[in-house]
């Protein structure tokens, strides 16, 4: 890398994890670092003490004199990126996933110089490369839809077979009889939180390490240093691409669970079902992996694993490789497809029968916030996470599996300020085509009008709804974490007997984020108190 005190890199969102480690590693190589941040934190004191000149706003104009490099989260909005390359483009720059990507690389390719190396140790940059992985069996998940309730399967089974695994999600932590809370709107913990996990998982004497690996958590190097032994792929269709600008990209953070993170003794699970990416990772596990399976819910693919004769009354039924019948207490067809990749990666990890491994989840319990029933009478309530279109459509269609008929499917869901903007007309057409009633509502708006995101949804459930469909919107985001309650209970109000409401887009999350402030908020406790205070029962 060559850098040394004759250098200075400036720092855009200095206070956040991944771009903090990389402000402490050039401080520990000796550079001259400067950075900026919007607000105070107990990351921006400490770089502070340590020399680090931090001003607490956005950069508007160009760098200081003599800068060589600036690192910056992408998650600035896009405006402040733009500004910065406008003033600042002859300056070499970087996103910090990109940087803490190749400085891992480099680590791992012994290609740093002693003086790198000591500041790559000694900033904590990536701690996972010293556990001593041989103590424990290591497990990813990763995927658009689907991550969370896989991995809740894998540990379910791995537990009915009497290991002792850990987890980690997007929900919260498992260590041996203990639940963690991970936090607000999590995606995979740091580096930092994840070896503390992993730490406590060694000392309870785990046996298997689930984790659930997200794209963002991928493309910033947070899981540097782990190699796993088995990963299952669920899917890879859209989503955030307001992060990585495009699905090539997005796929590509993905891939790095493959080529980044497994070893030619590694097991990969693909789905077969998932026709944009499962040909490109089967080519790329191929070369690197030592054993491919494939999972579909469709025979015809010829996947080594197949799901048929599948029911929805209103649990899950289905027989697996035409021999074995599997049932499963949990809404959804596509908790089937779940189901595949974490019996798949189960038994041919632990060498298992795959009727016996099936046979395990015939008490699964759902995942907090994943097609859950809150109520079943005299109208139904449904809390999902579904903030894609694909994950919303999945739940609406298998919703109305369970709807009598002539009754009214009844959907609440909103989507987040400052996110991929792209998925709101057709997560509006996946509503209006298949619910009879849509609710508009906030979910995170942020610095974002909540009028202007309601308009881009209904512009899409204009195309695909007829005249008897109907559509209602909370648009006033002044009322902050109120005005989401204001339409559960409008939904609640007109809901009749045998009807089902199914509210989306937040589920386990304890807030809502209006302009910059988190107000506190659950789907599942604001809805309960909404019944009990309605006098629904």
């Amino acid at each position: 890398m060559n850098y040394s005190n004759q250098h200075k890199v400036a720092c855009i969102g200095i206070g956040g994890g991944g771009v903090f480690y990389v402000a402490k590693f050039f401080v520990k190589l000796g550079v001259q670092v400067y950075g900026f941040d919007l607000q105070e934190s107990e990351r921006t004191k400490e770089l502070q003490s340590l020399g680090v000149r931090i001003t607490f706003a956005n950069p508007t104009k160009a760098l200081e004199p003599g800068t060589s490099l600036f690192v910056y989260s992408p998650g600035l909005p896009n405006p402040i990126l733009q500004e910065l390359e406008k003033h600042n483009g002859n300056i070499p720059h970087q996103d910090v996933g990109a940087f803490t990507t190749k400085l891992i690389h480099d680590y791992e390719e012994n290609l740093l110089n002693e003086q790198e190396k000591t500041a790559f140790l000694a900033s904590d940059i990536a701690p996972l490369f010293s556990l001593n992985q041989s103590k424990m069996t290591y497990i990813a998940v990763t995927g658009t839809d689907g991550k969370t309730t896989t991995c809740a399967m894998i540990y379910h089974i791995l537990r009915k077979l009497g290991y002792k695994p850990g987890l980690i999600s997007t929900v919260s932590a498992k260590v041996g009889d203990k639940d963690i809370d991970t936090g607000f709107h999590t995606t995979t913990p740091s580096s930092q939180e994840l070896f503390k996990l992993l730490k406590l998982m060694e000392k309870e004497h785990g046996t298997h390490a689930i984790v659930e690996a997200t794209s963002h958590g991928l493309a910033m190097g947070r899981l540097a240093g782990l190699k796993f032994n088995a990963i299952a792929y669920t899917n890879i269709t859209s989503e955030h691409i307001d992060y990585h600008k495009t699905w090539t990209h997005y796929y590509l953070a993905k891939e790095t669970l493959l080529t980044e993170h497994t070893t030619s003794r590694s097991i990969v699970v693909l789905n077969k079902d998932d026709k944009r990416a499962f040909p490109l990772l089967e080519q790329k596990a191929k070369a690197l992996a030592r054993d491919i399976i494939s999972y579909s819910l469709t025979p015809k693919t010829l996947a080594m694993v197949t799901a048929t004769d599948i029911t929805e009354n209103p649990t899950i039924s289905f027989v697996i490789n035409k021999q074995s019948q599997t049932i499963i207490p949990i809404l959804g067809r596509y908790n089937i497809s779940n189901a595949l990749a974490a019996i798949t990666l189960i038994s041919r990890l632990e060498n298992k029968q795959v009727s016996e491994t099936a046979s395990l989840l015939g008490n699964f319990q759902t995942v907090t916030g994943r097609m859950q029933i809150i109520q079943s009478s005299p109208f139904t309530v449904i809390i999902d996470f579904a903030h894609t279109a694909n994950a919303l459509e999945e739940a609406l269609r298998s919703t109305r599996k369970i709807l009598p008929k002539s009754k009214k499917l009844i959907v609440v869901f909103g989507c987040a300020g400052k996110r991929d903007d792209s998925k709101r007309e057709p997560m509006g057409s996946v509503a209006g085509e298949h619910a009879d009633i849509t609710i508009l509502t906030a979910e995170d708006p942020r610095t974002e009008k909540l009028i202007a995101i309601n308009d881009a949804i209904e512009v899409g459930w204009k195309i695909t709804a007829t005249s008897e469909k109907v559509l209602y919107r909370f648009d006033d985001d002044s009322q902050h974490a109120n005005i989401r309650r204001q339409a559960i209970a409008k939904a609640i109000s007109l809901a009749k007997k045998g009807d089902v409401i199914l509210i989306t887009g937040k589920a386990h999350e304890q807030s809502l984020c209006f302009d910059n402030i988190e107000y506190p908020w659950t789907d599942i406790t604001e809805t309960m108190k909404l019944l009990r205070t309605l006098k629904v029962s």
